[in-house]
C-alpha cells in the first residue's frame, strides 16, 4: 500500500524496545488498511489495562464520527503498551496562560516524555517525540495514524507531528479534534494560528475559486472571516475544528476522506491472479473483493476490449464467445460516489483498476491471465485550462491520451509528461462540457474516465 517508515533514527532504533500490541480493530491485511497506533505514557505495568480500556473507548468513539463511520473498514487499530517506570504526565508549571501551578507541580518518569505547559498549560506534548519514532518503528512500523494517551485525568492534548491526549473526561473528543490536524492536516477554526493554507483555511475569499466553492450554500457552509486575522477565512461557524463536541463540516469530512482515498485502495483482492491459466472453452469469472464504505458508495465498471459492458457488480462472468483470438483485454474500474465527496464537482477523482491481459490460443483453447492493480489520480475535475493524470506507480513511455465527446468524436488535446508518473493533459480550446478520458499505455487502455470542461 502505503508508506515506509522514515529511518532518519535508524542509529538509535535498533535499541528501541518492543511492546505488547494489542489489536483493537482488524478490518484486514495492514497492507491496505489506515493503521491506527495508540500509545500510552505514564502507565506503569500495573496500569497497562486501564490503557487498553481507554484506548479502546477512543477508537470506539473516533468511528461515531463522520467520515470515519462510513469509512470504518478502511482502518486497523492497535494498542501499544508502553511501560513508564512512574505514573502519570509531567507538569513543570511553566505555563503563562494560567496562574501556575494549576496541579501540583510533577515530574514523573513517564517514556515518552508527555508533558503539559507547552505553551499553554492545556497543550500535552513531548521534547522526545524522537522515543515515539523509535516505538512505532518497533511495534507498528507500518502506521499510519498515531497518539498518544497520557496518563492524567487533567484536561489537556495537543497536535503536531503526532496527537497527543489526556484521559479527561473529554479525551475521546480530544482524540478527534487532534486528529484532524494530524490526519486531516486541518487547521482550527476556534482561533487563528499562523500555519498558512489547509484545506479548511484560506486566504481567499472570492466564492467562484474559493477552495470548498462547491459546497457553499449547503450545510451552512460559507465565507467566515477569524476573528484575530480578518484577512483568514474559515468554511463553518460550528465545525468539530472549531468546537468540541459537534461534527466535522462538510468541507473538513471531505479533506479527511482524502486522506483516506490517498492511502486505502478500495480494491482488496481479485481472481484470477497474475500468471493463472483459464479454460479456453469454458466461461471465466473475474472477481473482484472491495473495501466497501458504510453504506457501499463505490461505483464499478467494466469494459473488455475497448467495450463498456453492462455489470455494475464486482463479479462478472466472460463466455469464450467474447473473448477474440490473441490479446483480450478486461479492465475493472472503481471510483467512490459518496455524497460526502460531491463527486460530481470533487476537486480530484480517486480511481483503482484491476486489468486483465488474456491471451487466448486458436488451437489450444487456452486463456492465459496477466492481471495488474493501478491506481490514478486525476485533478482538477472539473478543470477550466489544463489537468493531471498521476498513477500511483510510474507510466511507461509509450502512452496517449485522448478525449471523446458525448457523440462519441475524438477531441485532439495537448499532452506530456511532466515525471514519471505525472501527466498533464491541456484543454484551454476545447469547448465546455462532458468529455471522456481515454488513456492508452502500450496500446493498451488503461483509463476512461469522465471529464469536466468549465
Amino acid at each position: 500500500m502505503k508508506k515506509t517508515l522514515l529511518l532518519l533514527l535508524i542509529s538509535t532504533f535498533c535499541f528501541s524496545q518492543t511492546f505488547q500490541t494489542v489489536a483493537l480493530l482488524n478490518n484486514g491485511s495492514n497492507d491496505n488498511r489506515i493503521n491506527i497506533a495508540v500509545l500510552g505514557d505514564g502507565f506503569t505495568s500495573a496500569q497497562q489495562n486501564n490503557f487498553v480500556s481507554s484506548a479502546q473507548s477512543t477508537i470506539n468513539y473516533l468511528f461515531t464520527k463522520s467520515p470515519y463511520t462510513e469509512y470504518k473498514n478502511y482502518f486497523n487499530a492497535y494498542a501499544v503498551k508502553v511501560v513508564s517506570t512512574q505514573t502519570g504526565v509531567k507538569h513543570p508549571g511553566t505555563a503563562t496562560d494560567v496562574t501556575e501551578p494549576v496541579i501540583p507541580v510533577s515530574n514523573p518518569n513517564n517514556y515518552l516524555g508527555s508533558s503539559f505547559d507547552f505553551g499553554v498549560h492545556r497543550c500535552i506534548y513531548s521534547n522526545t517525540t524522537n522515543k515515539v519514532a523509535q516505538v512505532l518503528a518497533a511495534n507498528v512500523p507500518d502506521y499510519d495514524i498515531t497518539y498518544v494517551l497520557g496518563n492524567s485525568t487533567e484536561y489537556g492534548g495537543c497536535g503536531g507531528t503526532y496527537a497527543f491526549a489526556s484521559l479527561n473526561g473529554a479525551a475521546n473528543e480530544i482524540v478527534v479534534h487532534e486528529l484532524g490536524h494530524s490526519f486531516g492536516k486541518l487547521a482550527d477554526e476556534y482561533w487563528f494560528a499562523g500555519t498558512g493554507e489547509s484545506p479548511n483555511k484560506t486566504q481567499n475569499s472570492n466564492t467562484a475559486t474559493i477552495k470548498w466553492k462547491n459546497w457553499l450554500g449547503l450545510n451552512s457552509v460559507g465565507v467566515y472571516p477569524y476573528t484575530e486575522s480578518p484577512s483568514w477565512y474559515r468554511p463553518h461557524q460550528n465545525c468539530e475544528m472549531r468546537y468540541l463536541d459537534r461534527q466535522f463540516c462538510s468541507v473538513c469530512k471531505e479533506a479527511i476522506i482524502e486522506r483516506i482515498h490517498s492511502l486505502v485502495s478500495p480494491i482488496d483482492s481479485y481472481t484470477p491472479a497474475n500468471s493463472s491459466t483459464l479454460n479456453g472453452n469454458a466461461a471465466a469469472t473475474f472477481t473482484v473483493n472491495e473495501v466497501l464504505p458504510i453504506p457501499n458508495t463505490l461505483v464499478n465498471s467494466w469494459m473488455l476490449n475497448g467495450t463498456t459492458l453492462s455489470s455494475t457488480s464486482n463479479s462478472l462472468t466472460v463466455s469464450p464467445g467474447q473473448l477474440n483470438n490473441g490479446t483480450n483485454t478486461l479492465i475493472f474500474s472503481v471510483t467512490d460516489n459518496s455524497p460526502l465527496i460531491k463527486v460530481t464537482n470533487h476537486n480530484t477523482v480517486h480511481l483503482a483498476t484491476i486489468t486483465w491481459k488474456l491471451n487466448k490460443s486458436s488451437t489450444l483453447r487456452i486463456s492465459e491471465v496477466k492481471a495488474e492493480e493501478r491506481r490514478f489520480s486525476i485533478y482538477p475535475n472539473p478543470a477550466e485550462n489544463e489537468f493531471y493524470i498521476r498513477g500511483k506507480q510510474s507510466f511507461s513511455k509509450n502512452v496517449k491520451v485522448a478525449l471523446y465527446d458525448g457523440a462519441g468524436r475524438m477531441i485532439p488535446v495537448k499532452f506530456e509528461m511532466k515525471d514519471s508518473s505525472t501527466i498533464w493533459v491541456g484543454i484551454q480550446t476545447i469547448p465546455t462540457g462532458t468529455y471522456t478520458l481515454s488513456v492508452m499505455e502500450d496500446e493498451g487502455l488503461i483509463i476512461s474516465q469522465k471529464i469536466v470542461k468549465e
